[in-house]
C-alpha cells in the first residue's frame, strides 16, 4: 500500500470481517480498554468462545465492575476478572502487572486497546503530555512488562500474541515529523509544551499511532527467531466510537464529521473483530512484526518505510527504553534476558 487512497479505504470499509471461532478453552486472554468501544467487543467476541480465563481492565474500580457485568451478560461467561488500570499513570502499569504475577496468572493473548484522542496539551501527573503516555510510553511499558508471560505460554506451535492497536490515522503523518534528524531527543521534543502548537496537538493522536507502529517494528525485530509470542499492529479501522469526542469543539466540524461517519464508518463490532483475529486464529507467524488491516497484512505508510523513518524508529526505541527502564527496573531485565542487542 504505501499510502492511503480513498477507494483503498471504502474497499476496506465495506469489508465483511470474519468472525473468529478459534478454540481458546485453555488460554488467558487479557483486553485492555473494555469498559467501551472496540475492547469491549472484543471482549465480548472472546467470552463468547469461553476462554480459560479473560482479563478485562478499565480506567477505574467503578468502570471495572461495569465492564464486567456488561460482558458476561452479553456472553453467557461468568468468573470474568476486571482489573484497574491506568494508563496515564506509569503506577497504575506496575501495580496492574504486579498484581498479575502475585496471582500466578499466564498470559497468552494480550490486546493493548488503550487509547486517547485530544487536541489540548496537558500532562499527566508522571510528567508527560497526555496522549503520548496513555497511547504510547504506557502501552509500551506495559508490553515489555508482560512479555516474560507472554513468552513463558507460547510454543513453536502456537505462539503467544501481543496486539498493539494503531490505526490507519499513521498514514497521515507521511512527511513527518519534519526535522527530526535535528532533534536532540525525539520523546523531548514531542513532550515539550513549547513544541505542542495546536497544529501539532491536531495531529498528535496520529503520530501516536505511527510510534506504536515503529514500536511493534523494533521489538518485534529483537525477539529470537523462532519467537515464542508474536506482535503485531493492528488497524481497526474507521469505526463508530467515542474516541474523538474532545477533539473537534467546532459545531460545524462535529457535524460534518458526524455525517462522514455516519455514511462510512464501520460498526464499532466489526471492528473489533481485527482484534480478536490478531489475538487467537492461525497465521501468527506471517503477521509477526507487521501492520494488519482487515485481518490481512498491509503496507504502512512511506514514511515508516523509508531510510528517515527507520532511523527515527531506531532512535524512539533507545530513547523509550532509556525512559521505560528508569521508570521500572524489570525493563531493562526483561530486555536482557529476552531481546537481542544492536550490533554496533
Amino acid at each position: 500500500m504505501g499510502k492511503l487512497n480513498f477507494f483503498t479505504f471504502l474497499r476496506e470499509q465495506w469489508t465483511e470481517l470474519p468472525i473468529s471461532t478459534a478454540d481458546v478453552s485453555d488460554q488467558t486472554l487479557i483486553v485492555v480498554g473494555a469498559n467501551v468501544g472496540l475492547g469491549n467487543e472484543a471482549a465480548v467476541h472472546l467470552a463468547q468462545l469461553k476462554p480459560k480465563t479473560l482479563l478485562i481492565t478499565s480506567r477505574d474500580e467503578a468502570k471495572c465492575e461495569l465492564s464486567k457485568a456488561d460482558v458476561e451478560t452479553r456472553s453467557g461467561m461468568t468468573g470474568i476478572k476486571s482489573w484497574p488500570l491506568e494508563l496515564s499513570s506509569f503506577g497504575s502499569v506496575r501495580s496492574f502487572v504486579d498484581n498479575f504475577e502475585a496471582k500466578g496468572y499466564t498470559a497468552n493473548a494480550l490486546i493493548a486497546n488503550g487509547g486517547l484522542s485530544t487536541i489540548k496539551y496537558a500532562k499527566t501527573p508522571d510528567g508527560y503530555e497526555t496522549v503520548f503516555q496513555v497511547n504510547y510510553l504506557s502501552t509500551a511499558l506495559l508490553s515489555i512488562l508482560m512479555l516474560p508471560h507472554l513468552i513463558k505460554t507460547g510454543t513453536p506451535e502456537h505462539t503467544s500474541r501481543l496486539v498493539i492497536v494503531s490505526s490507519m490515522a499513521h498514514y497521515h503523518i507521511a512527511d513527518s515529523p519534519k526535522g527530526a534528524d535535528e532533534w536532540s531527543s525525539i520523546i523531548g521534543t514531542i513532550n515539550d509544551e513549547a513544541y505542542c502548537t495546536s497544529s501539532v496537538m491536531k495531529n498528535r493522536y496520529n503520530l501516536s499511532k505511527l510510534l506504536q507502529l515503529m514500536f511493534v517494528r523494533e521489538l518485534s525485530s529483537r525477539l529470537p527467531t523462532p519467537t515464542l509470542v508474536t506482535v503485531s499492529a493492528v488497524n481497526p479501522g474507521f469505526c463508530h466510537s467515542r474516541l474523538g469526542r474532545e477533539v473537534d469543539p467546532n459545531p460545524f466540524l462535529k457535524f460534518t464529521k458526524s455525517v462522514y461517519k455516519g455514511l462510512l464508518a464501520r460498526t464499532t463490532e466489526m471492528g473489533s473483530r481485527t482484534l480478536v483475529h490478531a489475538a487467537i486464529e492461525l497465521g501468527e507467524r506471517e503477521r509477526h512484526g507487521h501492520y494488519l488491516s482487515s485481518c490481512e497484512v498491509t503496507e504502512e505508510s512511506d514514511y515508516v518505510l523509508s531510510v528517515e523513518g527507520r532511523e527515527f524508529s531506531k532512535r524512539l526505541w533507545h530513547e523509550t527504553l532509556k525512559i521505560l527502564g528508569d521508570i521500572d527496573p524489570r525493563v531493562n531485565t526483561i530486555v536482557s534476558e529476552h531481546l537481542t542487542q544492536d550490533i554496533a
